[in-house]
């Protein structure tokens, strides 16, 4: 069924056509036709002798046809509408069954238009998606016990994804989030407008902000994770240059960590050394919105050349490793400081006690830190005693590997959920800096003991684990040999990025 609505025209035209008018979409490639209301079909008139034709109608109808034929020329395809009076304002014609001979139906009938209207794009709405390019974006690999309200509570978002979080279909589509999988989340002017869940490198659920509320679909190859590489020669500093050639910040802090143990970027670098990257990048939308972790990297100095590969161990632990190096060496098992950025503020062996004041032999080393400063397990272990212990104060044993103990003295309080005889990893929690027991200011005491025995923690000859399993060992090597090869590109792409040929003043 077609149907037409009055609207409104312009009053400097004819008085038979001062009512609204509706036009109708005939095929591309006509005419505008303009039918009064009064409008009836005539039968066709006899044509008059030639001779009864003044000049002035020839001239006329000459100049008329010229001008049409003129125009139809110069605009190519013009659409072609009828506009046809209603009878009164906002009245929907139905051109189901003519009327009358008067009607605007019978109009079309004799007309010979088309019994369906043809469609346009303008009777469509379309979702313009957010400009990837606007406002900040973040990330959160996701954890094993991520939710999707707990992975926007990492990213700082509780508040301005509080609708998202309402919406049960996008609730439902992302209620198991696949663990080493990626959420990134655009903001503008602290509201959220895109959320994008990276199930693998290619496919992806996009949620976008829309005058309707957020609205998410599944997506093929619209989001990309790539592994992008960069070379770049030093001239300045490895900050500069690099950021010249295209790293964030975040990369370039990265590289320092990295090669942390083979070349100082703050005083160690000279003109002309040469850097290769391969990193994580996240493409939407044509641009880079994100770039994450160095996948491996190669830094040249002379005759010199440093490389380190990316690799996850397993229980998801992550470091850098020279590829060609006997990666099931040995490391040592145990940390030998319990807190992050603390000062020794007592060592092992005989001293004057601090508190009684008489020599006795220290059995452990103190570190200084502030009340609450998070004490970590120094390797893996179990739960061995947690509780009250003498002029110890709160304190938490660990039982390790070959007979070795360690002992935390001292705490504010323990790390809320443990219990004796539950497993602990190195660098876990365990408890918090305080100064409980025998003590005269905040600090933890630890103790490493063998067979019962307190050991220098300082000097102790520690216990050795193999930095990867055999099974671990063989994936890496063949991963590693990939990503050397792609290094090896790289520094040939560097060489041609020629240094200066003076050192800059400073």
């Amino acid at each position: 069924m077609l149907s037409f609505k009055r609207r409104s025209h312009p009053e400097n035209r004819k008085k038979d056509w001062n009512t609204a008018m509706q036009r109708y979409n005939f095929p591309v490639g006509g005419i505008e036709i303009r039918i009064p209301s009064d409008y009836k079909p005539k039968p066709a008139a006899v044509a008059a002798p030639s001779s009864t034709l003044s000049k002035k109608s020839f001239r006329y109808i000459a100049t008329r046809s010229l001008f049409l034929a003129c125009g139809l020329a110069t605009l190519g395809n013009i659409p072609v509408y009828s506009m046809i009076n209603t009878p009164a304002e906002n009245q929907t014609i139905t051109l189901e069954q003519p009327a009358d001979a008067d009607s605007p139906a019978q109009v079309l009938k004799d007309l010979n238009l088309p019994a369906v209207a043809v469609e346009s794009f303008s009777g469509f709405s379309v979702d313009i998606l957010p400009d990837a390019e606007q406002g900040n974006w973040a990330m959160r690999t996701i954890a094993d016990d991520d939710t999707l309200a707990s992975a926007l509570s990492k990213l700082k978002l509780d508040k301005a994804a509080k609708p998202l979080l309402e919406n049960a279909s996008i609730k439902q589509e992302l209620q198991a989030l696949k663990t080493d999988s990626h959420l990134l989340a655009q903001t503008v002017d602290g509201h959220l407008q895109q959320l994008i869940y990276a199930k693998d490198k290619t496919h992806a659920y996009i949620v976008s902000l829309t005058d309707d509320g957020y609205v998410g679909k599944w997506e093929d190859n619209v989001f990309e994770i790539r592994d992008s590489r960069l070379a770049f020669t030093v001239k300045y500093s490895v900050q500069r240059d690099g950021k010249e050639a295209g790293l964030s910040n975040s990369l370039i802090r990265q590289l320092g960590q990295v090669f942390q143990k083979d070349v100082s970027f703050k005083n160690g670098v000279k003109i002309g050394d040469k850097v290769g990257v391969i990193f994580e990048d996240f493409h939407y939308q044509g641009e880079t919105i994100y770039t994450d972790k160095i996948l491996a990297a190669e830094y040249t100095t002379g005759s010199t050349t440093f490389q380190r590969v990316r690799f996850s161990l397993s229980g998801g632990k992550a470091d850098y490793f020279q590829p060609n190096a006997d990666t099931e060496l040995k490391r040592a098992a145990f940390d030998r400081v319990p807190v992050t950025g603390a000062r020794m503020s007592s060592g092992f062996g005989i001293r004057i006690h601090p508190v009684f004041g008489f020599r006795k032999a220290h059995t452990g080393q103190d570190f200084a830190a502030p009340h609450g400063t998070p004490i970590h397990a120094t390797a893996d272990g179990s739960i061995k005693f947690m509780g009250r212990q003498n002029g110890y104060g709160n304190v938490v044993e660990l039982r390790h590997v070959s007979g070795v103990t360690t002992l935390y003295g001292h705490m504010s309080a323990f790390k809320q959920g443990l219990a004796s005889g539950e497993s602990v990893h190195r660098g876990d929690v365990i408890g918090y800096v305080g100064s409980t027991g025998t003590s005269t200011g905040n600090h933890v005491h630890y103790e490493y003991r063998i067979n019962g025995s307190p050991q220098n923690p300082a000097t102790a000859q520690l216990p050795e684990t193999g930095i990867m399993t055999a099974e671990e060992a063989h994936s890496f090597k063949s991963y590693a040999m990939s990503m050397v090869e792609q290094l090896a590109d790289l520094r040939k792409l560097a060489s041609l990025d020629k240094p200066p040929t003076t050192q800059p003043g400073g």
